[in-house]
């Protein structure tokens, strides 16, 4: 396959894999509001014009043309009832009576319990985090399928060369000649290829764990077991200490590691996970400076760091270069893509978590905060023995709904302008 069509091949694998979180990700909406008996009138993947579309069980079912996140239409998300709190004006009342005014439309031909507004706080809050939580679970489940199932390319126990000679300087050396040693490994009778399996019986289960083997024999004798077409063998060497100008000294037999996927325990997984999260929390808690700096490069033409936040072109970009840098000619190429897309799936899918998470309006976790304010209320109101306040108005945060929709809209445009015209050099 030539280069631009592994290229295209990267891209297009990525917005499959969008594709398919944004829908999981809908479906934790979906399925708990109809298990609530909550009218859901639209399932919807994208945004803008409709490409495809079907009727099912008194939802519409649907794919649209922006693949920038997805929805799900409740009826009556907002109390068509104003709230007795000190009334708001201007165009902010404007705001707050237009998205009452729509929920009492949607609530024609419907029974009161099939609005989402009259639901109990605990259920809003099930409904609003079903959507994250499917993210979370399918990033744990794409993790543990890329390290257990495909693996992660790291050193082998494998040996990818045995050298003849090392150098004083501690290089290996297939030319010996003056100013260099005997390679213990080679003297002992190893070949590449081999498995090592054990040393001084202590098993290698990692190239780590080779390595520190080495450095604790110091110049002593060591029995080394491999593993050499299914038959296990014992040698005996002795490691040299060389001076290397980089490490200092160290203990060295002359071996070179082969680098392949190397699969990972599946209890791994979760350790695995939680790095990811740690790492993208720490990209979201510097995001908004992350976007003004990338602003700010695209504006006076500077080279963009390599952490800098991208949006959906730049990730497609880094999808479709990933593919082409991956050579052709490995024996485990296509696992090794497969593996990488797994791991960029999973990382996408933190993304959405966390993202959603957000205790902000229009996002999952400001509909959260709204109902354990509106729980809160009417947990003090009860126990004050005060008339239930009934659901919170959240119409009249709209405005605010509205401010945060437009910087997310401006950040978007931001990121894809400067991922198509000034985007990360991957070197």
């Amino acid at each position: 396959m030539t280069t631009v069509l592994l290229y295209i091949l990267g891209i297009v694998v990525f917005v499959v894999i969008l594709v398919v979180s944004v829908g999981w990700h809908e479906l934790g909406h979906l399925i708990p509001a109809k298990a609530f008996g909550i009218k859901v009138s639209q399932y919807m993947i994208g945004f803008g014009k409709t490409i495809w579309s079907r009727p099912w069980r008194g939802t519409e079912y649907g794919v649209k043309w922006i693949p920038l996140g997805g929805y799900i239409r409740m009826a009556a998300m907002y109390t068509p009832h104003r709230s007795k709190k000190a009334p708001i004006t201007g165009w902010r009342a404007q705001l707050a009576s237009e998205a009452r005014a729509a929920s009492l439309r949607e609530l024609e031909g419907l029974t009161p319990d099939q609005a989402f507004y009259t639901l109990s706080a605990p259920r809003k809050c099930v409904i609003m985090l079903g959507g994250p939580t499917m993210n979370l679970i399918l990033a744990l489940a794409l993790t543990a399928i890329a390290g257990s199932g495909i693996g992660y390319y790291d050193t082998t126990t494998t040996l990818e060369a045995v050298s003849p000679c090392l150098t004083t300087e501690g290089a290996t050396a297939d030319d010996c000649g003056e100013g260099t040693l005997p390679g213990p490994a080679a003297g002992a009778g190893l070949r590449a290829g081999d498995v090592i399996t054990a040393w001084n019986g202590q098993a290698t289960g990692s190239w780590t764990d080779v390595t520190a083997a080495i450095g604790e024999a110091g110049e002593e004798p060591s029995t080394v077991t491999v593993d050499r077409n299914g038959q296990a063998l014992t040698f005996t060497l002795t490691p040299v200490k060389v001076q290397d100008p980089d490490l200092g000294e160290r203990s060295m037999v002359g071996i070179t590691s082969h680098v392949g996927l190397v699969r990972q325990p599946l209890a791994d997984a979760p350790k695995v996970l939680w790095q990811q999260v740690a790492a993208s929390a720490k990209l979201y808690a510097g995001l908004p400076i992350g976007v003004w700096n990338t602003a700010v490069d695209l504006v006076k033409g500077n080279e963009r760091s390599l952490d800098s936040p991208a949006s959906i072109v730049g990730v497609a970009r880094v999808s479709g270069e990933i593919t082409t840098a991956i050579d052709s000619g490995l024996a485990d190429a296509w696992r090794l893509r497969l593996g990488t897309w797994l791991q960029l799936a999973a990382s996408l899918n933190i993304a959405l978590w966390l993202f959603n998470l957000l205790p902000l309006l229009p996002l999952d976790g400001g509909h959260v905060a709204n109902a354990l304010f509106e729980g809160v209320r009417r947990t003090a109101a009860k126990a004050r023995g005060k008339p239930d306040p009934g659901p919170a108005d959240s119409a009249r945060l709209m405005p605010l709904t509205y401010a945060v929709a437009g910087l997310l809209i401006l950040m978007t445009v931001v990121l894809v302008l400067a991922d198509i015209f000034n985007p990360v050099d991957l070197g």
